[in-house]
């Protein structure tokens, strides 16, 4: 049970840095919109944008590699399982994500 435990949280730790990486969490779904409208015309965004979008992922898909051990029927209950380290990890990036990209030096111009 303690291997099922630190599964769950260390996937839960994945899933709030990728959210903290692609910032979305505490942004309002129309600024996304605008800001990533806005850096389609600047090559540097558009790049930083990319860069983001694929470590967040990587962090999401070993999230999803660490969580596959701790369920005991995976076909059946990984989906539930992702979406609770996924909606628990969005309270997480709510809570700690602006100081953790500040602590980066990721901070967004706000």
């Amino acid at each position: 049970m303690g291997d099922t435990f630190w599964r769950v949280l260390g996937a839960i730790v994945l899933d709030a840095l990728a959210f903290i990486v692609w910032n979305v969490g505490t942004r309002p779904p129309l600024r996304l919109l605008g800001d990533i409208l806005a850096g389609l015309h600047r090559p540097r965004i558009v790049l930083v944008g990319v860069a983001s979008a694929v470590v967040g992922m990587l962090f999401a898909i070993s999230a999803t590699v660490l969580l596959v051990p701790a369920i005991a029927e995976p076909t059946r209950d990984l989906t539930l399982a992702e979406l609770v380290t996924f909606l628990v990890a969005l309270g997480v990036e709510l809570l700690i994500g602006d100081d953790v990209r500040a602590l980066a030096g990721i901070t967004p111009k706000r």
